[in-house]
């Protein structure tokens, strides 16, 4: 049987749903649960709250995209039937 205990606040969750990652997280405190399976943890749940975070590194000497002349004409004018 597959078991879930939560590290913080000790809750216990049991059944098949813990194999989904949505369904890894306490539902009381947020913390992501520790799996366990026949006695023996089998790994730890997902939780948004402790994943990890990630980053996008950006060039530091792009300039903005710039309107056209054509694109700044045929904003706003759209056809109505």
């Amino acid at each position: 049987m597959i078991e879930g205990i939560c590290p913080k606040c000790g809750h216990c969750y049991v059944g098949w749903a813990l194999r989904v990652p949505r369904n890894q997280m306490c539902s009381n405190c947020g913390a992501a649960l520790e799996i366990y399976q026949d006695g023996k943890r089998v790994s730890r749940g997902y939780s948004p709250f402790t994943a990890e975070r990630h980053r996008v590194n950006l060039p530091t000497n792009s300039s903005p995209a710039r309107k056209t002349e054509e694109s700044s004409k045929t904003e706003g004018t759209h056809k109505q039937p």
